[in-house]
């Protein structure tokens, strides 16, 4: 082989190698969904080597967790806590009416020599126009589902759960940036007997809109991956009869 051609083969080399350490390397994880509603505020710290590399996650115990209210500059301090081993690397906060609609709130991660921030402002709270809690609604005129505005919400996502609840069942979420959604059309697959439901509907904030609606596009904080938002929600029951 001519000098040239393997000092180009060597170069080539090397700069794949670059490529693939740099790939690997080593970031922090976290993920935490803000809601004023929740008695506990939870935060999931683990690391990751790759985006798209699958990994047991173990989680991290050892790392310093704040939630910061940027408007009344006040400061929470997460805790550690291990219930069993499906719950390793959680860390939690007493609510206590620390996260307030339509505050701003910065959550700092920090490990070794990494640090992960990101800053949401939480939705207001809202509530069903119609219908109400309680109602019995006749399935053939049965066709709106209406809520109030919340204020910085960025869109709104309506879910429709059978009484009782089937956890084999899976629920498809109705996603909307209106506070109404016309039903007429896809009722049928809402409600298919006659019996009791429940309809929750959450205002998201624009990170977690992002987030379950471009799962594919990389969600970073800072030097680290993972996902910080957040939402708020009102729920109903209701009893649809058909025919």
């Amino acid at each position: 082989m001519p000098f040239r051609k393997f000092y180009i083969f060597v170069l080539l080399l090397l700069f794949c190698k670059k490529i693939e350490i740099e790939k690997w390397q080593r970031k922090i994880y976290a993920f935490s969904i803000l809601n004023p509603k929740d008695i506990h505020i939870k935060c999931f710290v683990d690391s990751n080597y790759s985006i798209e590399r699958k990994i047991e996650k173990k989680g991290i115990a050892d790392a310093s967790v704040f939630l910061i209210n940027e408007d009344e500059k006040e400061t929470l301090k997460f805790i550690y806590l291990t219930y069993n081993n499906d719950k390793e690397g959680y860390y939690y906060g007493k609510n206590n009416n620390f996260v307030k609609p339509l505050n701003t709130y910065s959550l700092w991660v920090i490990f070794q020599k990494d640090t992960l921030t990101k800053t949401t402002k939480i939705p207001d709270t809202f509530s069903f126009i119609f219908p109400k809690d309680k109602d019995t609604l006749f399935y053939d005129t049965f066709n709106y589902i209406y809520w109030h505005k919340s204020k910085s919400a960025y869109a709104y996502v309506l879910f429709v759960f059978k009484l009782p609840k089937d956890t084999l069942t899976d629920y498809f979420p109705l996603f909307t940036q209106d506070t109404f959604l016309e039903i007429r059309e896809i009722k049928e697959g809402l409600f298919d007997t006659t019996g009791f439901y429940e309809l929750k509907v959450y205002a998201w904030d624009y990170n977690r809109y992002q987030w379950a609606i471009k799962r594919s596009e990389l969600d970073t904080l800072y030097h680290g991956y993972g996902h910080f938002s957040s939402q708020t929600d009102d729920r109903i029951t209701i009893f649809v009869k058909r025919d």
